[in-house]
């Protein structure tokens, strides 16, 4: 009696690992694969004829050049600052 189920347990135990074993075996083959293809047919580089603005960002010593609008900079100090004060 004992020894039917702990036979049973092993049996089930082998199919159970098996499975996981084929299964993993299986998704590291395809991942290999798609990176395969991926490396052999390359996508092409997506090309932008949109070009993003220019703003220029004067600070106490140098002044830069970026694509971020100061509208947007002013709303985010804000925000920041009554986060600061908030805590």
């Amino acid at each position: 009696m004992m020894t039917d189920q702990l036979a049973q347990a092993a049996v089930l135990f082998a199919v159970g690992m098996s499975v996981v074993f084929a299964f993993l075996t299986l998704l590291i083959g395809g991942i290999h694969s798609i990176a395969w293809f991926a490396r052999v047919f390359p996508e092409p580089e997506a090309v932008s004829h949109h070009k993003k603005p220019k703003y220029t960002q004067q600070n106490k010593n140098n002044t830069t050049e970026t694509t971020v609008d100061p509208s947007i900079v002013t709303v985010i100090t804000a925000a920041v600052n009554a986060h600061r004060r908030k805590g």
